[in-house]
């Protein structure tokens, strides 16, 4: 019983929290995560005036969350974009030269094997967390 209540109490935990009912989570690090609802729309919620961010495909580092935005954005411009994690900032590109611009300032690759969420989504939630999923 003892373990059962350690696991509901962890499933609301930054760390132990995947979503519930039709949307998934996953945490990226400095407190923050990516959302996805339906199983097909991800996105990064933020805390500005505006939404949320649409994104498509994305590559996860210690600080940055960067890649190709989707195509359900109302608020934000661009193809490109760069969450910082630790300023909880989005950054928009039209061009892919700005871009790279910007990923060679902060020593990002600039050509990484962008995945889609459910890569990530697996690849985190897979093995032996897959057991604390309630």
């Amino acid at each position: 019983m003892c373990k059962i209540a350690g696991l509901f109490f962890f499933m609301f935990t930054y760390y132990g929290d995947h979503g519930l009912g039709d949307s998934a989570r996953i945490p990226v690090g400095h407190r923050r995560a990516i959302q996805e609802v339906n199983g097909i729309q991800a996105y990064i919620q933020d805390e500005g005036p505006v939404n949320s961010l649409d994104i498509e495909k994305f590559i996860i580092t210690n600080d940055y969350v960067y890649g190709l935005m989707g195509v359900e954005n109302l608020n934000y411009e661009g193809k490109y974009f760069i969450y910082d994690l630790i300023n909880n900032k989005i950054k928009t590109f039209m061009q892919e030269q700005d871009f790279t611009a910007f990923l060679i300032a902060k020593n990002l690759n600039t050509k990484p094997d962008y995945k889609d969420f459910s890569c990530y989504y697996n690849e985190h939630w897979g093995g032996w967390r897959l057991w604390l999923l309630a």
